[in-house]
């Protein structure tokens, strides 16, 4: 008899689920985005230029980017930072970088990360893969 009454209320649960006023939780904003970036090869280095724009809400402090030159079996075969800002960086301001490595034979493409002056590692919106022209 007990099985009877279960049965009943535990199918009820089972096809209403959560319910539909429960919203999934929403992806935080970017706070970095990467505008334009171009790598290219030259005199045995590989140079990397372009602009990224703060979109957070929040000033950023010591603000560095770093490339990931990567493999063709997408692995990183070497990296370099570029430190764009020591100072605030405030939200809407843009920034242009450039960098220079050794070169990296294996390197094909590259993505690009960013962090804070404590090192924390930031969101960032159009990362990559970029070519290496």
């Amino acid at each position: 008899m007990r099985i009877l009454i279960l049965v009943p209320g535990l199918l009820a649960l089972c096809v209403c689920g959560a319910p539909p006023d429960q919203k999934k939780p929403q992806k935080k904003a970017p706070d970095i985005e990467v505008l334009e970036t171009k790598a290219r090869r030259a005199d045995g280095k590989i140079e990397v230029d372009g602009r990224v724009r703060a979109t957070g809400e929040k000033t950023l402090r010591g603000l560095v980017v770093v490339f990931d030159l990567v493999s063709p079996e997408n692995e990183v075969v070497a990296s370099e930072k570029a430190v764009l800002e020591e100072d605030a960086v405030e939200p809407g301001q843009e920034l242009s970088y450039h960098a220079e490595t050794s070169e990296a034979v294996r390197a094909v493409k590259y993505r690009i990360r960013a962090f804070d002056g404590k090192q924390s590692e930031l969101r960032a919106a159009n990362t990559g893969p970029f070519p290496i022209e």
